[in-house]
């Protein structure tokens, strides 16, 4: 074999060579796109887990807090829980007022949120320390964009009022919570204050926006707003709070992606309870109820004129600006969350809610 046969051949084999060694650019991205399917897959399946252990946590310091009280009031210890029940039934007062319904729900949910935390940053390995350091601009942005989430809670609940009072003239009952407290006592007060400003607000905010953003904004902010308002409003268990709160929470969660904190919106939260509950604070302070609509809608009228502003000139500050682009479409990602396996369980779990409410206020 002569020199230019030989260089000529050894060309050949190394030009089919590297040509079959190059990877195919379409196999490669079908690789990519399901690499990154997988990887929301396990983020949304954390989460779903997460989620139903909040739940299973909160079923279990429940049953918890009646065997703490049943010792306390009784001064005797069982594991029975028919005879902790049957002490209730025949001593109403002891759980029937406000004071205990407050504090029970402020123990159930400091501690259920408390554990679910120690187990998402230990086993789940969920990192979100980042959004809870507080800058000065979080606390003055939350106060700011406050009256606008609370405009847009305004037009919503009024809007949700007229329809279930349409479907009310119908004689369908549309099942909603109620917080009004039944005893007025400065125990009462302190507790309702400690409930509903204090701890829950940080409660949900850890939980409805650090835990479930810092889980799916790796994949999309426009993905973790959706998500983290359709939970928060979800988990309420009935449709009026599940519209008002999915409308709220898009508020809440476009602001703490704004920020990348939550500590902006944990001061909107607060502000936002600390408004609502108003009327049962004058009750307990005995505060007329002339009085108390004045301050009340003033407060109302003050957000609503600022909120305005928000809603016209601002708004556009809150949609979520991705910083890259992703592989799978906006739809495809959704329904990758919305599909998972364990979130279907967790949505099953919470629908079963609505449900036995229905039922029970229809019944």
């Amino acid at each position: 074999m002569d020199q230019f046969t030989q260089y000529g051949q050894y060309g050949a084999n190394n030009f089919y060579g590297g040509f079959q060694q190059q990877p195919d650019p379409m196999m490669q991205l079908q690789q990519q796109k399901k690499a990154e399917k997988h990887s929301l897959f396990v983020a949304a399946a954390k989460l779903g887990a997460l989620l139903l252990i909040y739940e299973a946590l909160i079923y279990a310091t429940n049953y918890g807090f009646y065997y703490v009280l049943y010792f306390i009031k009784s001064g005797n210890f069982t594991l029975s829980f028919n005879e902790v029940s049957q002490y209730f039934r025949n001593n109403p007062e002891s759980i029937s007022s406000s004071f205990y319904s407050m504090l029970g729900n402020l123990s159930i949910v400091l501690s259920s949120m408390t554990i679910l935390m120690f187990i998402a940053v230990l086993a789940f390995k969920v990192d979100f320390k980042s959004m809870l350091r507080p800058e000065k601009q979080h606390f003055t942005g939350g106060a700011k964009w406050f009256t606008f989430s609370m405009t847009v809670n305004v037009i919503v609940s009024m809007i949700v009022s007229i329809i279930v009072r349409i479907v009310s003239t119908a004689g369908i009952t549309v099942p909603e919570q109620d917080f009004s407290m039944t005893d007025n006592s400065a125990g009462t007060l302190i507790m309702q204050f400690m409930y509903v400003v204090l701890i829950g607000p940080v409660c949900e905010e850890l939980i409805y926006r650090g835990m479930i953003i810092s889980l799916l904004k790796p994949y999309g902010k426009g993905l973790a707003v959706f998500f983290s308002a359709f939970i928060f409003g979800f988990m309420h268990g009935n449709i009026p709070q599940f519209v008002s709160a999915f409308a709220g929470g898009l508020v809440f969660a476009a602001i703490a992606v704004k920020y990348d904190s939550i500590v902006p919106t944990i001061v909107m939260h607060i502000l936002n309870n600390t408004t609502a509950s108003i009327n049962d604070f004058a009750e307990v302070l005995n505060v007329d109820d002339a009085t108390t609509g004045k301050i009340y809608f003033s407060v109302v009228i003050f957000c609503a004129i600022i909120g305005m502003y928000f809603l016209f000139v601002k708004f556009s500050e809150l949609k979520p600006k991705e910083e890259k682009t992703f592989l799978l479409t906006s739809g495809e990602r959704k329904r990758a969350v919305f599909l998972n396996v364990v979130m279907l369980v967790y949505f099953g779990v919470i629908l079963l809610r609505y449900i036995e409410s229905f039922i029970s206020f229809n019944s």
